[in-house]
């Protein structure tokens, strides 16, 4: 039986190391690595040593390619002609020039460069055919609007973030970010509100963090793993999904629990474009009602079991994300639980360095078009610490091959706290 890509690419690659490496230690040269003093360039080498090297870099990008696949090596990218290339067969570059608006010089250039990422492929001079990636980028309507929201959006935004810092340095306000400053809404206007009032935009960024949410490393079974609820259907308790969207993960819960109650919360253009049943399964869909609510308000349904926030924390800067912390004290009972479904950054190095390459790149998205952050375990702690003394922070737990933490408080309060003296505890916080 022949070796498969896969192996045939990791033979190379260890041979043809091996041929640079035996380069380096025949003339007593320092071979590479990434200590600080290590040379910053490599030595002009004899043609065959060089040409090893050439295949090395060659073929560990193949294999990456390979490793991490088709749909999340588009995810991390950003390409759209995909639709215009039949799904099967060919197409010349004529027929599809003739369906753009780009001259063909230029044309062939965006293609052949989307090539070497394994995008299209070219059979012959001339005629374009898909790769599983570029095809994937066809069919599959919720990528694309991952990759233009990326292109349209976060990119103009990260061109714009160094600007924003040296205007307003502290990077803390919703109206003060890179993407303000890219699209002129300083002081006017948060990203959201922006993308909100052009509804194909809003449409495209839903199906965007569909595109994400649903990738891997975020499946929905993590969170039912590693979050148990058993006791919270035993009693027949409720379960409020605060910024819920169209309730995705109250349908999955629902299913696997068959007692517990659920409120979806978000806002009202988002409550109102909601699926009509929530789900097919009648039983799930009488459990899960949705109710239109600002979470910068404070929070109406009073004595639920669980609080929930999915994909919103990192939304936030923390003068932002203790208010919404502290909305809920009004309505908490003694025991109720606050889950927070998120990344949790780990100590630097201690991440696979795939998984810590994506969560650090959305850091810095949510800096460029929130002033926002993902946070580490001890940040969690201090928002509950700052939001409220009853808080009493619990850890945070991640599921194996999951991208997102489970970071989980509950309502434990002293019957002697002062609510008005909680509230001052966020003095120096401030909202713009």
């Amino acid at each position: 039986m022949a070796s498969s890509k896969m192996i045939a690419l990791a033979q190379k690659i260890a041979s043809e190391t091996e041929k640079v490496e035996a380069y380096f230690k025949s003339n007593d040269l320092l071979t590479p690595s990434f200590d600080a003093d290590a040379p910053g360039d490599f030595p002009i080498m004899p043609d065959d040593v060089s040409r090893s090297r050439r295949e090395v870099i060659h073929a560990t990008q193949e294999l990456h390619d390979l490793m991490v696949g088709p749909r999340e090596s588009v995810r991390w990218m950003a390409w759209d002609v995909t639709t215009l290339v039949p799904l099967n067969g060919s197409i010349t570059l004529s027929e599809l020039q003739a369906k753009t608006s780009l001259d063909s010089i230029n044309l062939a250039r965006l293609l052949r460069h989307a090539m070497t990422n394994h995008v299209f492929q070219e059979l012959k001079p001339g005629v374009i055919a898909h790769t599983a990636a570029s095809r994937l980028l066809a069919q599959d309507q919720d990528l694309q609007a991952w990759v233009i929201f990326n292109t349209e959006g976060v990119y103009p935004a990260s061109a714009q973030v160094v600007k924003a810092l040296r205007a307003y340095p502290e990077a803390t306000s919703l109206t003060r970010t890179g993407f303000n400053f890219a699209f002129d809404t300083v002081d006017r206007e948060p990203v959201f509100v922006t993308v909100g009032k052009d509804p194909k935009h809003a449409e495209r960024m839903a199906q965007a963090m569909n595109s994400l949410t649903g990738g891997e490393g975020y499946e929905l079974w993590y969170l039912s793993e590693g979050c148990d609820l058993t006791d919270v259907d035993a009693r027949g308790g409720t379960f409020v999904d605060i910024g819920g969207s169209h309730g995705f993960v109250d349908v999955h819960l629902a299913k696997m629990y068959k007692n517990i109650k659920f409120v979806v919360q978000d806002l009202p253009s988002t409550v109102e474009s909601a699926p009509k049943p929530i789900c097919a399964d009648a039983k799930v869909a009488k459990r899960i009602q949705f109710q239109a609510h600002d979470f910068f308000t404070e929070q109406p349904i009073h004595g639920a079991d669980v609080y929930f926030f999915r994909w919103i924390m990192h939304n936030y800067s923390t003068p932002y994300a203790v208010q919404i912390l502290r909305n809920l004290i009004p309505a908490l009972k003694p025991g109720a639980r606050i889950i927070i479904n998120d990344h949790c950054l780990r100590e630097p190095g201690t991440e696979n360095p795939w998984d810590e390459r994506l969560i650090r790149s959305m850091d810095l998205v949510m800096m460029s078009l929130l002033n926002a952050q993902e946070r580490g375990e001890e940040d969690f702690k201090q928002l509950f610490e700052m939001a409220g003394d009853g808080f009493v922070f619990k850890g945070v737990t991640r599921p194996k091959g999951c991208r997102m933490s489970i970071i989980e408080a509950v309502w434990q309060p002293d019957e002697e706290v002062d609510q008005a003296s909680a509230t001052e505890s966020l003095s120096g916080l401030t909202l713009t």
